[in-house]
This record gives C-alpha cells, sequence and structure tokens, in this order.
C-alpha cells in the first residue's frame, strides 16, 4: 500500500507522546483532527515492532525509517507489554480479523495446520469482508473492522490531541513563480501558505529533501501510559494509517 504519512517522534514522557506527523503523500494533504488518527499511529507502531518491520534506514534524506534498537528488541518490547493484548485487539477493529482456513474453507488453530474440531467453514461462522491471502503459516480470510467500536475506544483512550499550524508549507509566491516564472509576483498582493491542496505545491516540493517537507507537530495524552509502552523518541517510520477502518 501506499505511504500516506511519516511520522517522527521527538518525546514521550508519562501518557503524553509529541513528535510529528510529514505530509508525503499529495493525495491527503492535511493531517487528520480525530482521535481515532493518534490511535490508529500508536497500533501501527505496535504492529511494525511487533512484526519485526520497523529498521534503522540509512536514508535521512529520503526520510527512511529509523529506531534506536534492533528489530529483537522491538519485538521483546511488545511482546512483553502489559496492554499487548488490548493492541492486537484494536488493530482487528482498524483492518479486521485474520481467520486460518484451509485450501477448501474450514476453520484452523493458530498453528495453521490442525483443523479445528468440529469441521466449520469460515463462512459460516464470521462474516468475512472478502480479503484473504496466504501469510507463510497458512491461508486466512478477513473479517471487517468495526469503526463504531474502534472510535469509542479512541474516545476513551486519547484524552488530548492537539495539532500544530503546518511547517514548511511553501509561500504562494513561491509557486506563482514556478507556475508564471517571467512573471514576477506582485509586492501589493498579500503573501502566505500555499494550500497544500494544490497540486503546483507538490511539483514545487517534489525535489525536497525530507527534511523541507511540510508537517504539523502532534501532541497525544493517553489515559493510561501503556499505551505508550513501546514508543520512543527518535523512531520514526511511514504508514497507511488515516483512522480510517477497513
Amino acid at each position: 500500500m501506499t505511504s500516506i504519512f511519516t511520522v517522527s517522534v521527538d518525546s514521550v514522557e508519562g501518557s503524553t507522546l509529541r513528535g510529528r506527523v510529514h505530509i508525503i503523500n499529495p493525495d491527503v494533504p492535511s493531517v487528520p483532527r480525530e482521535t481515532v488518527f493518534p490511535l490508529s499511529l500508536l497500533v501501527d507502531a505496535w504492529w511494525h515492532l511487533d512484526r519485526g518491520f520497523l529498521q534503522d534506514e540509512d536514508d535521512e534524506e529520503g526520510g527512511g525509517d529509523r529506531y534506536p534498537f534492533t528489530e529483537e528488541q522491538g519485538s521483546d518490547i511488545t511482546s512483553s507489554m502489559r496492554l499487548k493484548d488490548e493492541f492486537s485487539k484494536l488493530y482487528e477493529l482498524i483492518l479486521g480479523k485474520h481467520i486460518r482456513v484451509t485450501e477448501d474453507g474450514f476453520l484452523l488453530a493458530d498453528d495453521g495446520k490442525t483443523v479445528l474440531e468440529p469441521r466449520r467453514k469460515a463462512k459460516d461462522v464470521y462474516e468475512l469482508d472478502g480479503g484473504r491471502g496466504h501469510d507463510g503459516i497458512s491461508r486466512f480470510v478477513m473479517t471487517p473492522g468495526n469503526a463504531e467500536e474502534f472510535s469509542q475506544g479512541a474516545a476513551d483512550i486519547v484524552t488530548l490531541y492537539d495539532i500544530s499550524p503546518y511547517r514548511n508549507v511553501p509561500l504562494r509566491s513561491e509557486v506563482a513563480a514556478l507556475e508564471n516564472p517571467d512573471e514576477p509576483w506582485d509586492p501589493e498582493e498579500p503573501d502566505g501558505p500555499a494550500d497544500l491542496d494544490d497540486y503546483a505545491v507538490w511539483r514545487l516540493l517534489e525535489p525536497r529533501p525530507f527534511a523541507e517537507l511540510p508537517y504539523a507537530e502532534i501532541a497525544v495524552t493517553v489515559s493510561d501510559a501503556g499505551y505508550l509502552e513501546h514508543m520512543v523518541a527518535g523512531m520514526r517510520w511511514a504508514t497507511t494509517m488515516t483512522g480510517h477502518v477497513c
């Protein structure tokens, strides 16, 4: 899937995380303001760490992933989290549950081999959304996410969510100079940040390094510091999360 944002963690103190959401995709040029968004980021970071997918990449100019520990340490952190089972449930509320099945659709145990008794097909037990695949262990099918339950969870978990004004946004005069290089900017014309919905802005941003791309600072406070147990200053990762439930 195409990355939507890059997330940087600047500090984690008690129940509050501070960081930045970098806008890297012109199709989603604004940071969601609903509390489901920061909760989905916490779940996404948990999933990346639990699967060993968050690495320390040598790509500062391109905004590559950063993690101050090894993949094994990240996995150890998630496996020892007090709220690890809740994160697993939250992940399923966003993206749905993986149901292991045989080639002909019968339910399997978590080992991906043992057929559950009594023999039943997944479609007869679960509401399925059509998603399916193979993860190297077994075939699986998917249940749908649950937007209402996830939204309620976000309301209970995220007690404060602040977003700063956008930084690094090109000026309207800069965009005008790109589009009409032979027409100087009228000094009488009010200048200011350009509209990130304008694709001309992204033509201007395209050659710029990651550090010069637009971003918003965020502050997220949660009801229990355990929801931040896996987060650490210096983390950075690309995410497909927007708070939308599949």
